[in-house]
């Protein structure tokens, strides 16, 4: 059935504000040309290969520094259910429990690579260069303030309840000769929230996720979004947090409390396909298929957030109305409006 033909008698009266230059303009994840993730034992270097980003509440500042997904992933692999941690807390006997450990590190800089040779060296711990859905410690550096930088690798721990740890515990374990609990170098996110120690504890059962939200949401990708360089990191996440992927936006149905079109504002092409929607496109999906469209900057918020975000106007390619949510029986809540 034709959504558009049995709503056309009833669209709205829709007045809204078209933002083309909105300062919510989303980062273009890099990825690095590397090869399949590689164990690293005590006979192999580390090297320096990272990828990093820094942003803000509402922006983010592209820079180079964390490594990519294991090229070898495919864009349906779907994690299913989450590998079982091995949580290094007993200073005696671990010898059994080292096999299970492996590390990978983001935003280290090569001096202090030879860190985390001693720790693989003298704990005889399995590690990877590049990600690896085996990943069981990701060791971060972090920022003056105790934060994390932004990475390709923070979101894949994330989701997938890892430890991330600060480089002192591979300092300290190395000076006490012993591999030290772990949640005593948990930091907070780049925002100051505690994301990466509520993914460990939703890991571990110890509380309920935040992302449960996600079951209940569906996304549309607009075509914009291919032309992001990280396009199949995207599906991944968005698999991995929980998220219902559609194809065709005749799937947007009240089953679901949420219907968000992704889109993203691509600057290195002149493909038509690359350029966000326009005022009639988004008011037309509004209309047809009650689904709002917005950044992709909100998708990759709550993913570092490890929560829900509120829908801002920030991330509003066309800001929303009151009007407009309540036509698309999406609850309010989940949006803030711009006071005019």
């Amino acid at each position: 059935m034709n959504n558009s033909a049995a709503n056309s008698a009833n669209v709205p009266d829709i007045i809204a504000e078209w933002d083309t230059d909105s300062d919510s303009e989303t980062i273009i994840l890099s990825d690095l040309l590397i090869e399949n993730s590689t164990d690293i034992s005590g006979n192999t270097d580390l090297q320096y290969q990272d990828q990093s980003m820094d942003g803000d509440d509402d922006s983010y500042e592209q820079s180079v520094i964390d490594t990519s997904n294991n090229s070898s992933e495919s864009e349906d692999d779907v994690v299913n259910g989450t590998p079982d941690r091995c949580h290094v807390s007993n200073p005696w006997n671990h010898s059994a429990k080292n096999k299970h450990i492996v590390i990978t590190y983001t935003n280290v800089e090569n001096d202090e690579l030879e860190v985390l040779q001693e720790l693989v060296d003298m704990f005889k711990l399995n590690a990877h260069v590049a990600w690896s859905d085996s990943v069981t410690h990701l060791i971060v550096k972090t920022l003056p303030n105790g934060r994390c930088i932004r990475t390709k690798k923070f979101i894949n721990a994330l989701l997938l309840n890892c430890f991330i740890i600060s480089l002192d515990w591979a300092k300290d374990c190395i000076n006490s000769k012993t591999l030290l609990p772990e949640v005593d170098y948990i930091p907070l996110e780049f925002c100051g929230e505690p994301s990466p120690l509520v993914s460990w504890r939703v890991g571990r059962g110890i509380i309920n996720s935040p992302m449960e939200w996600t079951k209940n949401c569906i996304l549309y990708l607009h075509s914009s979004i291919e032309f992001n360089e990280s396009y199949t990191d995207i599906i991944l996440w968005a698999q991995k947090a929980g998220f219902v992927l559609t194809n065709d936006l005749e799937e947007f149905n009240d089953d679901y409390t949420m219907r968000i079109i992704l889109a993203d504002k691509i600057g290195s092409t002149n493909d038509v396909r690359a350029k966000l929607p326009n005022k009639t496109e988004i008011t037309k999906w509004i209309c047809d298929y009650k689904g709002v469209t917005i950044f992709l900057d909100w998708f990759l918020e709550c993913l570092f957030r490890y929560r829900f975000v509120e829908i801002n106007h920030h991330y509003q390619i066309m800001k929303l109305n009151s009007n407009m949510i309540a036509y698309t029986n999406m609850d309010e809540c989940l949006f803030e409006f711009e006071i005019c």
